[in-house]
């Protein structure tokens, strides 16, 4: 039987850790074949892939076959993703803005989109596949796109998007907040929330709040298969638990509890290196 590894790594580079996550990676030992439903999260990852090529399905159907090296832009709607044969790929888990100061392109643009990467950013992923080629260790390999990624980053991005503060505030305490209470508070419009949350992160404020909190519900679900759905809704501010499966099934094209019967998407299953 085959058995896919699932593994996140830490970041080293100092530049870095202010906006990647973390790394993960999908090996397996043998060949097999992957069907997995992913789902909506309030960030971008970046996939290097060096097994057979990955097909993405979106909810509506449209399929698109990647080449070795690609991104998924913010999604608000769950995807398939297929690959059959040995499983070889590392991803790069950015936080909300993070990607930005990288592509150096505003975010909307790749809203709901699956893009190549040397499409946006130039001999990119050509030049990192070009010397991972010629190494075998994780680390090694890890160490190489850390070096590429801080070779290519724009530092005066990453201090214009520090010029925002209020961002990383709406960021960590986003499902309490009423956004035009918040924009009072922080002295800004709505439109210039509306705008930065486009450019920085690729969906309005409050689309970014309906992706979290459904977020933090699937997480609590999970962790306590045994609480009642209802209590769990209003334990994350659902007014109500209709309310709840509508947005779960937005999201995530099933019930709550239909999900619940269903394998974990690929990223729920990973431990940390």
């Amino acid at each position: 039987m085959s058995i896919l590894y699932t593994t996140k790594y830490r970041v080293k580079h100092p530049i870095l850790r202010h906006l990647i996550k973390y790394f993960w990676v999908l090996k397996s030992d043998s060949q097999m074949v992957v069907n997995h439903k992913l789902l909506p999260v309030n960030s971008i990852d970046m996939i290097m892939n060096f097994a057979e090529p990955i097909k993405y399905i979106s909810a509506d159907g449209v399929e698109t076959v990647t080449a070795k090296a690609h991104f998924n832009g913010i999604r608000d709607r769950y995807f398939i993703i297929q690959q059959a044969g040995i499983i070889d790929v590392i991803g790069i888990s950015f936080f909300s803005a993070g990607v930005y100061p990288l592509l150096k392109v505003p975010l909307y643009e790749f809203k709901n989109k699956t893009m190549e990467l040397d499409d946006v950013i130039s001999r990119f992923a050509a030049e990192i596949e070009e010397k991972i080629s010629k190494v075998n260790q994780i680390e090694e390999r890890l160490d190489i796109i850390e070096e590429e990624m801080v070779r290519r980053i724009d530092s005066e991005l990453i201090l214009e998007f520090s010029d925002y503060k209020y961002l990383n505030t709406f960021y960590g305490n986003n499902s309490d907040y009423n956004v035009n209470q918040f924009c009072t508070k922080q002295g800004i419009s709505q439109r210039k929330l509306e705008r930065d949350f486009n450019k920085y992160v690729g969906i309005s404020p409050i689309v970014f709040q309906k992706i979290n909190r459904y977020q933090k519900t699937l997480n609590a679900m999970l962790y306590n298969r045994a609480m009642n759905l209802t209590a769990t809704a209003y334990a994350n501010n659902y007014y109500d638990q209709n309310h709840f499966i509508k947005d779960f099934k937005s999201f995530t094209g099933c019930t709550p509890t239909t999900f619940l019967r269903q394998k974990s998407a690929v990223k729920q299953i990973m431990t940390v290196s």
